[in-house]
């Protein structure tokens, strides 16, 4: 394990792709989140900074953080598609390694990438939410900070579906553009021919709904009304402005059973085509 994880990573980070795009991401993650803190809409009794202060602060970082998820598939596709544009795959298994420890390598690099991004969203959070909580209680750090461990499973996600993308398709540019399409149009446009009920349980629609916009609204309100069932009257989907949504632990076990349904196409793509 130890040889498999040094040649993945000596290959890795000698691309220069690899160090584009995580700097790109590094970048505009941070420029994001420092623009949109500045950001007060100054109204009484409401107020965006709360967005930004213990415990609201995980579910707005790992909103903001989901957007980048698809550069982050990016990066993977990238690294996957150069395997085979350079012949390193066959290499490899000529070498002595199995089809399963390229997939292994391959899914250690997605942990890896994955983790930076979560100890990104943690670290930032973190000193964000103490910059802008007023008398908050160490308690209050830890507080929802298990949408970080959504988060992370939601990063997986995209990269292994980046990841089958690539080994589908084995062109970079190719699959990139396929990627692309099938999250923004051939995906939402299949949905419609199903009814609302069945169109939350497509893959994209799951993975991407792991972390939703947080409920501005009730956030951002300084005092929130609390009705007799204990949920905000501000809830976005008791007013009707959202549609009904699965809950988190039913998307979550759903995102994990479409993750590992990935790992398994890729396993069989890989050990029945030619490298």
């Amino acid at each position: 394990m130890k040889k498999l994880l040094k040649n993945e990573l000596t290959k890795t980070l000698n691309y220069a792709s690899f160090k584009v795009i995580m700097t790109l991401h590094f970048v505009l993650f941070l420029l994001i989140i420092i623009v949109f803190s500045r950001i007060d809409i100054a109204v009484p009794g409401f107020s965006m900074r709360n967005l930004f202060r213990f415990p609201d602060v995980w579910a707005t970082f790992a909103w903001i953080a989901s957007w980048f998820n698809i550069l982050l598939a990016i990066l993977v596709i990238v690294l996957v598609g150069n395997e085979f544009s350079f012949r390193t795959f066959r290499q490899q298994v000529i070498n002595g390694l199995s089809v399963e420890d390229l997939v292994i390598g391959k899914g250690i690099i997605i942990f890896l990438i994955a983790l930076y991004s979560l100890l990104l969203v943690f670290l930032s959070g973190s000193v964000f939410g103490i910059i802008f909580s007023h008398n908050f209680e160490f308690a209050d750090l830890f507080s929802k900070s298990y949408l970080l461990a959504v988060y992370f499973i939601q990063a997986v996600g995209y990269m292994i579906i980046g990841m089958l993308f690539a080994i589908i398709f084995r062109n970079n540019s190719l699959s990139i553009i396929m990627f692309l399409l099938y999250f923004i149009f051939i995906e939402p446009i299949i949905r419609r021919f199903f009814s609302p009920e069945v169109r939350q349980f497509f893959p994209v629609k799951i993975i991407s709904h792991l972390t939703p916009p947080p409920e501005v609204l009730t956030i951002a309100s300084e005092k929130t009304i609390e009705n007799s069932t204990g949920t905000s009257n501000f809830d976005f989907e008791s007013i009707g402005l959202i549609p009904h949504q699965l809950s988190l632990f039913v998307t979550l076990l759903l995102a994990i059973g479409f993750i590992a349904l990935f790992v398994f196409l890729i396993f069989q793509i890989m050990r029945r085509r030619d490298l």
